[in-house]
């Protein structure tokens, strides 16, 4: 009874340990995270495992990790250990902790096609320009678009105040240009946009919503979709429909909310499906 129980309890500690020492693999880097096991500083598509010992550059250095049992995890820098010689060093495991995953955003699958009241996109989120522009199909009853009724956009970079209209385009749509509409802005410093309604004749103005502008590096997006497409056939499914949904949620968990179909359509342009 005394063998079965040891060698049922060893068991047990040996798939715990297994399973606790799972590789994760990496797919963003945020700051400089040391991997001491080789001297060399994560990237996009390392493998590392739990009880790999990481120095982080500063505290507030992040990773996104992925695992076959884990899912999408984030190594924090900033509960990261400082040692007395000032570097902040953790094991995995210390510094390791669940994202949570933005559910409510996939299930709707952010779509600007022919939206009734666009309050219901641009509320205060994260809004995520992984093209250089965007357009968007605007209901004409509820907000017809002319020489005299436009969309502006109004937001601080800075100390400076930026007010911009936004171009009509192609009937009852909005274009929305990157490089124009923050045109001398830092793109770093803006915090929220404030989007408008414009009746010239009547100088009417309704404030009909606000979001806070994303900037994505097109390059280091694709890098990190390619790396969890990789992931995701090796590890979960071949099926493009499932990897493209899973490539969205990424977006929508690690940078905020973008229009569905335009991702699709940007991720087949780039070849990442």
């Amino acid at each position: 009874m005394t063998k079965r129980f040891f060698l049922s309890t060893l068991i047990t500690l040996l798939i715990s340990h297994l399973t606790f020492a799972q590789d994760l693999y990496v797919l963003h880097v945020s700051g400089n995270i040391l991997n001491t096991a080789n001297n060399a500083n994560l990237k996009v598509g390392d493998m590392i495992s739990q009880d790999a010992s990481l120095s982080f550059g500063t505290n507030n250095a992040k990773a996104i990790v992925i695992g076959k049992s884990t899912g999408k995890m984030l190594l924090d820098g900033s509960k990261s250990k400082k040692s007395p010689s000032g570097e902040f060093m953790s094991l995995v495991s210390e510094v390791l902790f669940p994202i949570q995953s933005n559910k409510q955003m996939s299930t709707r699958s952010v779509l600007f096609e022919s939206v009734a009241d666009i309050t219901d996109y641009f509320n205060g989120d994260a809004y995520v320009f992984i093209t250089d522009s965007i357009v968007l199909d605007i209901n004409q009853e509820k907000y017809p678009l002319n020489d005299e009724n436009q969309m502006a956009l109004r937001f601080t970079s800075g100390e400076e105040i930026f007010n911009r209209w936004i171009p009509n385009y192609d009937g009852n749509k909005l274009l929305l240009e990157k490089d124009r509409l923050f045109e001398g802005a830092s793109l770093d410093e803006i915090e929220t946009v404030d989007v408008y309604y414009v009746v010239k004749a009547t100088r009417k103005i309704d404030h009909i919503g606000s979001f806070n502008p994303i900037f994505v590096n097109q390059e280091q997006l694709k890098e990190e979709l390619i790396s969890l497409k990789s992931f995701l056939s090796t590890n979960q499914t071949s099926k493009t429909e499932e990897i493209q949904a899973e490539l969205y949620q990424y977006v929508l968990d690690i940078y905020g909310q973008t229009d569905f179909e335009m991702f699709n359509a940007w991720i087949k342009t780039e070849g990442i499906i």
